[in-house]
């Protein structure tokens, strides 16, 4: 049965849930250039908050405590100290050429060998490696240096304590404790792998992601959650286990020193390493495994759920108690170049929609989902790190209050709910009608501007499928399936009179009929289920029925809701009939018999100040609300 929309609805006052997508908040992009920006956490804010953990150690509580709260289901083991393998890609990436020295200096001795029992070369100076189609060529810089090749596709370099390794030509490196492996990765580059065993490579993490001045508690769980995450996502497969940067953790060596053996700068701290050595071996344990324990700097008061059972998103009280605390909240700019960067190519933005959040916390929690809307299309953004923008964290708001979302809002089922469809479609000035106009089953727009109709055969932002004149502009429109052939179709209303077309094309009447009084409202539905619709009209709070498309009395005559009443038209049980519904500030009352009597469904859907319109968004024979917001 098709459904016709009856001109316009205007809401009244009452509160009712909104549907999902009036979520949907809209930025316009300021004249300054840049939104003013409130947020909260820095990072992810998954897994140990680390200023959480520093506001938990300043109120007294141990290590164990803080790592119980930010994973929860988790227990401690000890795994002793084993040797890991770094990759040093922040200082190195796959080089070329680098330089390796005794941390004592270049009067000191270093061996470079290439296992196995190879070729071996040992004394003091610096030596620059390179590497090409045969090997690594080796070049000792002192005074009557020597070059030396080796075979093969890596290379050791040690001495007693460590090795300093910089890029070739630098004026200082970085001491490193344990060995030094370089691995080939090109016919002519190579990769710098730190051997070092688990307690010596925290001291060079620790105070590199905490720092090494934050209380002990806070330090010792930055310890075990370091140690935990290095074995977690080690790579045993792979040349080296993980990297040094922050897309793993972050990892400084000791120290950096110059080529005389003088130590530049300390990387490592006492106070941190006191916290790896009072944690020495331990874990955070799931299931007969090493936990995933990832953290970040804040998250904001609210933990983020991970991908692990124990990384639970959950109220952080600890968050914001720490003194100093700059990153649970702040505030900042947003350049619009930030957003528009994400144009499809190269646009202009237009329009910055944030369409989701995750629903913790102040403002609705996290940014889950974006759009950009540009001069050149749309892009949806997804991701936590592209969704900040270049901000702290993806939770955040613009200070200015944001647009309010306009389009279509379609339900698919007679219930408080969200809506299933989503879009745009004609001009804010035009009347918006409904009908099933290529006989398809399914209910679709169509929009009245001036005395030009333009139907869509598809619930989707696009253009007209159809565009027609019919009638005058002042003619009230009405739209129903006149002859039962399926296919909905118009008519207008003109005084008393009613113009009735079977085709969806500028031409004239197919039935001309006068009926009930000309200020009555008027009303379009199949009342008796045989396939044609028919009108009917109210006058006060009394309905006049009428089963045939000809001049004469009403078949039914009844009562519904009250008089101030706004009423709809629909088959809400699927049955095939047309009944009533009223709608009364932001609550509907659906009943589904053509009598005088109580409702059968109660819902709310959308806001008060919404246009409500009635179709089959889905084609399964059963009639349900959307609404329009402008």
């Amino acid at each position: 049965v098709q459904v016709a929309v009856i001109g316009i609805l205007a809401g009244a006052a009452a509160s009712v849930a909104p549907v999902a997508q009036a979520a949907e908040a809209i930025y316009y992009p300021p004249a300054s250039g840049a939104w003013e920006v409130r947020g909260h956490g820095y990072g992810h804010g998954v897994g140990l908050s680390q200023w959480g953990a520093r506001g938990a150690a300043q109120q007294g509580r141990s290590a164990n405590e803080i790592l119980d709260f930010y994973y929860p289901g988790t227990a401690t083991n000890n795994i002793g100290n084993p040797q890991i393998r770094v990759g040093l890609t922040s200082t190195f990436g796959s080089v070329t050429a680098a330089s390796f020295w005794s941390p004592a200096g270049t009067g000191n001795a270093v061996a470079v060998d290439n296992g196995g029992g190879g070729v071996r070369v040992e004394g003091a100076g610096m030596f620059n490696v390179r590497i090409d189609g045969q090997g690594f060529v080796v070049d000792r810089v002192t005074a009557g240096g020597e070059t030396t090749r080796f075979p093969g596709n890596e290379l050791w370099v040690r001495t007693i304590n460590g090795v300093v390794a910089s890029p070739a030509g630098a004026a200082e490196g970085v001491w490193y404790r344990g060995a030094i492996r370089l691995v080939r990765t090109g016919a002519t580059t190579y990769d710098v792998v730190n051997h070092v065993s688990m307690q010596e490579y925290l001291y060079g993490v620790v105070p590199r992601e905490m720092p090494a001045g934050w209380e002990a508690a806070a330090l010792q769980a930055q310890a075990v959650a370091a140690r935990s995450y290095a074995l977690s996502v080690s790579r045993p497969a792979n040349a080296y286990d993980l990297c040094d940067t922050t897309a793993c953790q972050v990892y400084g060596g000791r120290a950096a020193v110059n080529p005389a053996g003088t130590m530049t700068f300390n990387r490592e701290s006492g106070s941190s390493n006191a916290a790896v050595d009072a944690t020495g071996g331990l874990v955070r344990w799931h299931q007969g495994a090493v936990a995933f324990t990832q953290f970040s700097s804040s998250n904001g008061g609210y933990t983020k759920a991970g991908s692990k059972p124990y990384l639970v998103a959950k109220p952080d009280p600890w968050s914001g108690a720490a003194r100093n605390d700059t990153v649970s909240s702040w505030g900042a700019q947003l350049p619009v170049s930030a957003v528009q960067a994400k144009c499809p190519a190269g646009g202009t933005l237009q329009r910055l929609v944030i369409t989701s959040r995750d629903g913790r916390g102040e403002w609705g929690g996290r940014i889950t989902g974006a759009r950009v809307e540009c001069t050149t299309g749309n892009a949806n953004v997804t991701g936590d790190a592209a969704l900040r923008f270049g901000m702290k964290s993806s939770w955040w708001v613009p200070t200015a209050p944001a647009a309010r979302a306009t389009g279509f809002f379609l339900s698919n089922s007679n219930a408080t709910g969200t809506a299933d469809i989503v879009f745009n479609y004609g001009d804010p000035g035009d009347t918006v009608l409904v009908g099933d106009w290529d006989g398809n089953r399914t209910d679709t727009l169509a929009v009245r501007r001036g005395g030009v109709y333009y139907l869509s055969n598809s619930n989707a932002t696009g253009k007209a499928d159809i565009v027609m004149a019919y009638g005058n502009p002042d003619d009230t429109v009405l739209v129903g399936d006149w002859d039962g052939d399926g296919v909905d179709t118009l008519a207008v209303r003109r005084g008393g009179v009613y113009y009735l077309s079977n085709s969806n094309a500028t031409g004239k009447a197919d039935i001309v009929m006068a009926y009930g009084n000309p200020d009555d409202t008027v009303l379009v539905g199949d009342w008796d289920g045989n396939g044609t619709d028919t009108l009917a009209v109210r006058r006060g709070g009394v309905y006049y029925l009428s089963n045939s498309n000809t001049t004469g009395k009403a078949d039914i005559v009844m009562a519904y809701g009250n008089p101030g009443d706004t009423v709809l038209v629909g088959d809400w049980d699927g049955n095939g009939t047309d009944t009533l519904a009223v709608r009364r500030g932001g609550v509907y009352y659906l009943s589904n018999s053509n009598a005088t009597g109580k409702a059968d469904v109660v819902m709310g859907y959308g806001d008060p100040g919404d246009e409500v319109i009635v179709g089959d968004w889905d084609g399964n024979g059963t009639d349900t609300l959307g609404v329009r917001r402008r």
